[in-house]
């Protein structure tokens, strides 16, 4: 329960202080602060009513909560919390943690996403680009494959502000990349896509997180990187990436 309940909150804290989704007021400059605790009014709310400092600052010590095995963490992963790869200029900021993706390119040059092998070669990830730096047993270790034969360091994004790109409306992308090919005659296009949300089945919207745009909420998203950087599944992402040493239940 405490983890299904974590994920809620690291997106809570992600788009705090900010618009929620449907409303359509007159726009105004958004914060430009990265300061905690938050710059209250005289009621004690932020300036947009949509939070105070004892709400922020609890779902802020979640964001910064380290899991162990018992609560769900790996078998595999990248980092015990979510603070870990989101602290600077402050929490929920970038770092200088990278992620590792690999993978190789077909005969028409499209790229490939890999199979993984754990256990000395008796059990395998099928589709996984992303190699988690860290598990919760030798055997779970994750190894890149010599068959794989594009690299790349990956840099933590910040999550400062997402809850202003959920807020926009898929009406707005979907302008800005007709937009772009008209402004540059073709020669540059951004590409909208729908996407499934995993907490509303049957909708999709325009994505807008994650490095190919494949969530378009903050729950999807936390959730997504939950199960993806430290292995702890949740009801919007039920089955861990592997059960080599897994010692809980589905979902965490």
């Amino acid at each position: 329960m405490k983890n299904r309940k974590k994920f809620l909150a690291v997106s809570i804290m992600a788009g705090a202080m900010f618009a929620m989704v449907g409303i359509s007021q007159s726009p105004s400059d958004a914060p430009a602060s990265f300061a905690t605790p938050l710059n209250n009014n005289q009621s004690g709310a932020v300036s947009n009513g949509m939070t105070d400092n004892a709400t922020f600052s609890s779902d802020e010590a979640v964001f910064m909560e380290e899991e162990d095995i018992g609560e769900g963490l790996g078998p595999i992963y990248n980092a015990r919390s979510c603070v870990d790869c989101h602290a600077s200029p402050g929490v929920g900021g970038t770092s200088q943690v990278t992620e590792l993706r690999v993978g190789h390119r077909d005969s028409h040059s499209n790229f490939v996403d890999p199979t993984i092998t754990v256990n000395d070669g008796g059990s395998s990830i099928p589709g996984r680009s992303l190699v988690n730096d860290r598990s919760i047993c030798a055997q779970a270790q994750e190894r890149v494959p010599a068959t794989e034969s594009i690299h790349s360091l990956r840099a933590t994004t910040s999550t400062l502000g997402d809850g202003f790109i959920e807020a926009i409306d898929d009406a707005t992308l979907l302008a800005i990349a007709k937009q772009q090919a008209l402004q540059s005659h073709g020669e540059i296009a951004g590409l909208a896509i729908q996407v499934p949300i995993n907490e509303a089945p049957g909708q999709t919207r325009v994505g807008r997180f994650g490095w190919k745009d494949q969530h378009a909420s903050l729950l999807s998203f936390s959730a997504d990187a939950y199960v993806n950087e430290q292995g702890v599944t949740s009801r919007l992402q039920p089955t861990d990436t592997t059960t080599v040493c897994k010692t809980t239940s589905e979902p965490c």
